[in-house]
């Protein structure tokens, strides 16, 4: 699926069936998104769903001009697109989804009001919540610039190192939230959509969350809302030190790691250059364009444009970035 269509699909299956569920409205790709539906109509929809979880019903209902927009999507090319991906987010009120989406009021990034996944069942380590699924398009420079706002939609992107690109990530399992010590992970597949994978024993009524990456709330994630950052006092529940404020997410997961890829560790010490031993009546000359200076050896370069001379001899190329 292209990533335009997602967006707009998402959006759409979104407000039929995750807004109409909660009462008010959830994350949006376009930020433009206005809703347009009788709430009580698609309401039972969903209740008559729930009685008898029958999707052909259930989507013939749906599938009515009134309530498909953009009108694009009213065709019989995207009909099959639009009822998969509405299937995805109706499959938590089937038995064995084993999930549930409720309110959250959490994060202040998304002003308090929000969603979270939350088990109805038992999940046992290493066990995959089958219907927790998202869908995963791939974003060119070109189409980040034109989807993505910062801070605004930016919630849900990814960076593949394996495909080294950026990618979009809809679905019921975008509603999973952050958290720094994690229950579940997110394991993509080969057909264009991820699922859940459980990390450690869950019990009825405690929040699925998955670990987005070390700096996607800010360097270190120091603007952290999460449950686990509120107990160990980390994050943006620090009270010893000034947070940074946080203008944007970052990508999830493996940001972090292309982003060292990019430029020299920080970390790493050079070690300085030994000053060279003087020799007695020897006098260095001033440095001419025609001549190598002696200097090279010196101290003295540390900071100038020699240095990087130094550090090539050394095996470091500030020229070139790190290569994995």
């Amino acid at each position: 699926m292209k990533p335009k269509d997602l967006c707009d699909i998402d959006d759409l299956a979104t407000s039929l069936v995750v807004d109409v569920f909660l009462g008010f409205e959830t994350h949006k790709m376009d930020i433009n998104y206005k809703k347009c539906y009788d709430r009580k109509m698609l309401q039972s929809i969903i209740d008559n769903f729930q009685k008898n979880p029958n999707m052909q019903i259930a989507f013939d209902s749906f599938w009515n001009k009134n309530y498909i927009k953009p009108k694009r999507l009213y065709k019989e090319f995207y009909k099959k697109l639009v009822k998969d991906h509405i299937e995805r987010y109706m499959g938590m009120f089937y038995t064995d989804s084993g999930f549930t989406i409720e309110p959250c009021h959490r994060y202040s990034l998304e002003n308090n009001i929000g969603a979270k996944v939350i088990a109805i069942n038992y999940w046992c380590k290493d066990e995959i919540i089958k219907r927790l699924v998202g869908c995963v398009a791939e974003l060119t420079e070109k189409e980040e610039g034109e989807i993505l706002h910062i801070g605004k939609n930016d919630f849900s992107v990814m960076y593949s190192c394996r495909k080294k690109c950026a990618q979009l990530w809809l679905g019921p399992a975008a509603y999973i939230n952050h958290d720094c010590q994690a229950n579940c992970k997110f394991v993509a597949n080969d057909k264009g959509t991820a699922c859940v994978k459980v990390l450690r024993n869950i019990a009825p009524g405690e929040e699925i969350t998955c670990f987005y990456g070390r700096n996607f709330f800010g360097e270190n994630n120091s603007n952290c809302e999460c449950c686990s950052c509120e107990k160990l006092c980390n994050g943006a529940f620090k009270t010893n030190e000034e947070q940074p404020s946080l203008g944007r997410y970052n990508f999830r997961q493996t940001s972090n790691r292309i982003n060292a890829y990019r430029s020299p560790v920080r970390n790493k010490k050079v070690k300085k250059p030994k000053s060279p031993k003087k020799i007695k009546d020897t006098v260095l000359e001033p440095v001419t364009p025609n001549k190598n200076p002696e200097a090279d050896r010196g101290e003295a370069l540390l900071g100038s444009p020699y240095t990087k001379i130094l550090l090539k001899t050394k095996g470091l190329d500030l020229d070139k970035s790190p290569e994995k």
